[in-house]
């Protein structure tokens, strides 16, 4: 299935749109008001920088227990807790009726070449996916010829779609797949060819750990040097010139 994705991040851009709009809100709210407590009694400048070291350390303990697990539940805790990337998953490569161009030489000899397996009873998961794939696929590319969204009256099926001749092939490290399929209602028989993507899982938990321990290495040194500066004028050295409230 050909996943949609906006800038990217391999979400809808309406999802994208309400949840960074939802994020924005909620830092306003819960770290803008922490600001504001610190501002009142720090200053703005100690303020911010006690309430960064502060975000950015808490951070880094959240992001390294959703990459590494840490046994934050149990001994058998799995890794990669925290929000999820692109899932593993079969993506369509080429559908057609007499497809010429192929991303992968296995593709062209299919169903007859000794490339392709016929898939065991061990496998049924695999033909499963594979099947449900092909389906989705379908229906959304018949969705969209149609002008119809998924939950409309009227709209394609994966029922409305039957796949059969499920094949498996290798290239390298890289599993293929392909099969036929046809629209119950009537319809061509279409060859489909796809390939096994390993998905991005773990991309999120990374994104957040590797920008926690950037964001707490910059400011740390700021917070070093304005405690330093404030500790200073407590214990002797004179304050800057005050012209008045900010």
């Amino acid at each position: 299935m050909l996943a949609q994705t906006c800038l990217g991040f391999h979400i809808e851009c309406g999802n994208l749109v309400k949840g960074g709009l939802g994020v924005t809100v909620g830092f306003v709210l819960f770290i803008g008001s922490v600001l504001l407590m610190l501002s009142a009694v720090f200053g703005r400048k100690m303020g911010y920088l006690v309430l960064s070291v502060s975000l950015f350390g808490w951070m880094i303990l959240f992001s390294a227990v959703w990459t590494f697990g840490f046994f934050s539940q149990g001994p058998k805790t799995p890794v990669d807790l925290g929000p999820r990337g692109r899932e593993p998953g079969w993506v369509v490569e080429a559908a057609g009726q007499n497809v010429t161009t192929l991303p992968y030489p296995q593709f062209k000899s299919y169903p007859t070449g000794s490339a392709w397996k016929a898939p065991t009873p061990g496998q049924s998961a695999s033909v499963q996916s594979v099947s449900g794939g092909i389906q989705a696929y379908l229906a959304q590319q018949a969705n969209q010829r149609a002008g119809l969204g998924q939950f409309e009256s009227g709209a394609f099926q994966t029922t409305d779609f039957t796949v059969q001749n499920v094949r498996f092939a290798a290239d390298g490290h890289t599993s293929l797949a392909a099969a036929q399929a046809f629209y119950n209602g009537g319809g061509p028989l279409v060859a489909l060819y796809l390939r096994h993507d390993s998905g991005s899982v773990i991309v999120y938990s990374w994104m957040f750990l590797i920008g926690s321990i950037v964001g707490f290495a910059v400011h740390l040194p700021f917070l070093d040097r304005a405690e330093r500066e404030r500790k200073d004028i407590l214990t002797g050295g004179s304050a800057p010139p005050w012209y008045g409230p900010a």
